[in-house]
């Protein structure tokens, strides 16, 4: 049977995700009195549909005893605008509830240069494009074998019979020779084949370079005790979530930090982020990484909230902007771009581009082995996505 009367509250991850974007959402269940549901000993299943039907049938995963997680990766063909969202809890009991039970939760997933259609499926993946490409390929050659034979038979119909002059015009379809013809469609198709190889060859290029690795490892946030947060106890490295993202606190003590292994590439790439920090001070660090030698690469706050970037010595240059720009407990987000075939790196704030500086791998070598996202003074990260490829202005500006 079926309950009714509830509601779903979405506490981390925002209403619009970019296509292929693997930030994780999560959400708590209430019921018709408004009390928070505990999610002990039942699952929680997810549909995602947009208007034509449902696109991803997945089951979240219980982060702690109310709150219910998944996120839609990039090898989940989901397509890009208005998706409408339902739950089902399965409790230990038998009894399956739909959430919410007035209409649906609603989220927008927005295209990225990842959308390789214009039309239809939206996303497509690195085996989906090389076996279209196979059956393009595949679909060329039939044509020539097609083309040929059909040639071939009218050419012996016409030599086995008395043809009529028209009959071989029309075989020769306005060349002087049936030859000719012949040679000119396989010349045709031969040049489809070339440029269709040229396209393909640029789609696995684009595929292989913006493509984290299957191989990185997962991101890991600890606490080596429980903790008490808003009248609710949290066990040992269990996250809080709060004001939409992940709380971390490196005073009670907690880390939040990335292995940049086949994650982050010195060579080139791209780290946006969304803070909303919760202390300001002479100076808060973000997304941290100690190279192995000297200096770091470095977002930082100061205590007037001016937001700043650097790859560098410590001390040494920066891009910054103005005082003022970030504020206790409100958010901002920041994109993170650095390039050594162009030998410079960008900082990027609330989708304005901010400044430019020089930036040279071959002086500061490889990055060191983490990031630590939140370093040394408690905020909520409410968003994080990781590129190894320096993306483009227009993807990272309003």
């Amino acid at each position: 049977m079926y309950i009714t009367g509830n509601s779903v509250e979405q506490v981390f991850g925002g209403a619009i995700i970019k296509q292929g974007d693997r930030t994780p959402l999560g959400f708590n269940f209430r019921d018709e009195n408004g009390e928070l549901i505990s999610l002990l000993g039942s699952t929680v299943d997810v549909k995602l549909a947009n208007r034509q039907g449902v696109v991803l049938s997945t089951r979240a995963i219980l982060s702690d005893e109310y709150t219910a997680t998944f996120s839609i990766g990039a090898s989940d063909v989901t397509g890009s605008g208005e998706m409408r969202i339902e739950f089902t809890i399965n409790y230990p009991s038998g009894v399956k509830e739909k959430f919410p039970s007035d209409d649906w939760l609603r989220i927008k997933i927005t295209s990225t240069l990842d959308d390789l259609q214009k039309t239809g499926v939206a996303y497509i993946t690195f085996e989906k494009m090389t076996s279209d490409f196979q059956t393009q390929f595949n679909a060329f050659k039939t044509d020539i074998a097609k083309e040929t034979d059909l040639q071939k038979k009218r050419v012996d119909d016409l030599i086995n019979s008395t043809p009529q002059p028209f009959e071989i015009v029309d075989a020769r379809g306005g060349e002087k020779t049936l030859k000719a013809r012949i040679d000119n469609v396989e010349a045709g198709t031969d040049s489809k084949l070339a440029n269709l190889k040229k396209e393909n060859q640029f789609l696995v290029k684009n595929a292989s370079t913006t493509a984290i690795s299957p191989n990185a490892l997962a991101p890991t946030f600890t606490r080596a005790t429980s903790r008490d947060y808003k009248g609710r106890t949290y066990g040992i490295n269990q996250p809080v979530y709060d004001m939409g993202g992940l709380l971390v606190d490196p005073a009670v003590p907690e880390t939040f930090t990335i292995p940049t292994l086949n994650v982050l590439n010195a060579q080139e790439g791209t780290v946006e982020v969304g803070i909303i920090p919760l202390v300001l001070a002479d100076t808060v660090n973000y997304c941290r990484i100690d190279y192995p030698s000297t200096g770091r690469f470095l977002l930082f706050v100061n205590a007037a909230g001016k937001i700043s970037f650097s790859i560098d010595e410590w001390g040494g240059a920066s891009i910054s902007t103005g005082n003022g720009v970030a504020k206790i407990n409100e958010p901002f987000t920041v994109a993170l771009r650095w390039n050594h075939k162009a030998k410079e790196y960008t900082l990027f704030v609330n989708r304005k581009k901010i400044g430019v500086n020089y930036y040279d791998k071959t002086v500061k070598g490889e990055f060191g082995s983490v990031m630590s996202v939140v370093h040394n003074y408690a905020a909520v990260v409410t968003k994080l996505r990781f590129s190894n490829i320096a993306r483009p202005d227009k993807e990272l500006i309003i």
